[in-house]
């Protein structure tokens, strides 16, 4: 037998061992049927509690009042917030206070367990009406910006008030979200 013979013969050999196990394999696997596993444990999972965490508001200005409700105090408060307030001028504020707002940012986050600081400038016309909304938050989750966005575009604001005229100024809304 000539060499390139036997190493045809071993060629043929192998192809037809390869191609039978593979066959074998191929109906092994497809006998057992398997279900999707999990074995990873996500970077945003906690221990400890199952329940869901809420989101609480830490600031001075309170949530239920509107601008004209507000103490001398809590509106020293919300002028404090803002670089170049002239005496007498006022910042914009929501028409119903801030409870309106939050309490959709809330729910959103009950449902999107977001993560990061919601920091939201609304520029504010003066007709009281959102021009538009810019985030300088580090929320990475998308569906969470844009809601809160659209809450604060649809919000009615008492604008701003520049040397005794109404005015377009900028409304922050800050809030910190910790996903559960």
């Amino acid at each position: 037998m000539k060499l390139h013979e036997y190493c045809l013969i071993v060629a043929a050999s192998v192809g037809l061992f390869t191609n039978a196990q593979a066959q074998r394999e191929t109906a092994a696997s497809s006998a057992t049927a398997t279900a999707p596993t999990r074995n990873f444990a996500e970077p945003t999972q906690s221990t400890g509690s199952i329940i869901k965490k809420d989101i609480k508001w830490k600031s001075k200005i309170p949530l239920n009042k509107t601008y004209g409700e507000l103490s001398e105090a809590q509106k020293t408060a919300l002028h404090s917030m803002y670089e170049t307030l002239e005496p007498g001028d006022e910042p914009p504020f929501p028409e119903k206070g801030i409870k309106p707002i939050f309490s959709q940012v809330r729910y959103a986050q009950r449902v999107l367990q977001a993560r990061g600081e919601l920091n939201m400038v609304v520029t504010v016309g003066p007709d009281g009406k959102a021009i538009k909304v810019e985030d300088f938050g580090t929320v990475r989750n998308k569906q969470m910006t844009d809601t809160t966005q659209q809450v604060l575009l649809l919000t009615t604001y008492k604008p701003g008030i520049c040397k005794g005229a109404p005015c377009t100024r900028q409304f922050k809304f800050v809030q910190q979200l910790k996903g559960g």
